[in-house]
């Protein structure tokens, strides 16, 4: 998949706004910042993690680089066999505590809790597993390294045109490009399988 290219958000935006920016220009990296901003708290990043291991009593998994929130922890066994995803505690790090203060025995691994850039794992596993971790993503939050495939164009191309109208107070042109903004940032779905440049 190909991501989304400055150079293409520039002549857009030079269209939208009657703007004569150049190709290499950095006048537009405030708007594509503030994009890519709304771009993530809108979960439209999803990003995987498959580099953490656990050992046998390991209680312990970091959150990926980049993590805004979970979407799923799956362990793999020795034989790839997946088990099916883990339960966030419904009672947070607390019902973790009470849990591990009552029981600090191995066993097979149902529930985590999220704290302090941890997941907490109840039970401690028994065996040794690789880990799927599915979580949405926040963006980098460079414009010249845009982690966004072209999907999302349409959302980046509004987006950026809105901000930089409004940065230069053109209130026809934020009339105009917020609700469009606005819409497509509402109606867009994540990307379930990233493709992730410069990250």
């Amino acid at each position: 998949m190909a991501v989304i290219v400055k150079a293409d958000i520039i002549t857009d935006v030079n269209e939208n706004l009657e703007l004569e920016l150049v190709a290499a220009s950095t006048e537009l990296d405030r708007a594509i910042t503030k994009t890519l901003k709304d771009m993530s708290k809108n979960k439209l990043l999803v990003g995987t993690d498959t580099t953490q291991t656990l050992t046998s009593a390991s209680t312990t998994l970091a959150h990926p680089t980049g993590f805004r929130e979970i979407i799923s922890i799956t362990l793999i066994d020795g034989s790839g066999n997946t088990k099916r995803p883990l339960t966030k505690l419904s009672g947070g790090h607390r019902e973790y505590h009470e849990l591990r203060e009552n029981d600090a025995n191995t066993g097979s691994t149902e529930w985590f809790s999220d704290f302090n850039k941890l997941f907490h794992l109840w039970r401690p596993p028994n065996a040794s597993f690789t880990t799927l971790i599915e979580f949405y993503k926040n963006h980098a939050n460079d414009p010249d390294n845009i982690e966004f495939d072209e999907k999302f164009e349409d959302v980046m191309f509004a987006g950026v045109t809105f901000w930089k109208a409004a940065a230069l107070t053109r209130i026809k042109a934020v009339n105009l490009w917020g609700p469009i903004y606005s819409g497509l940032l509402r109606t867009s779905r994540p990307n379930l399988q990233p493709v992730i440049v410069g990250g």
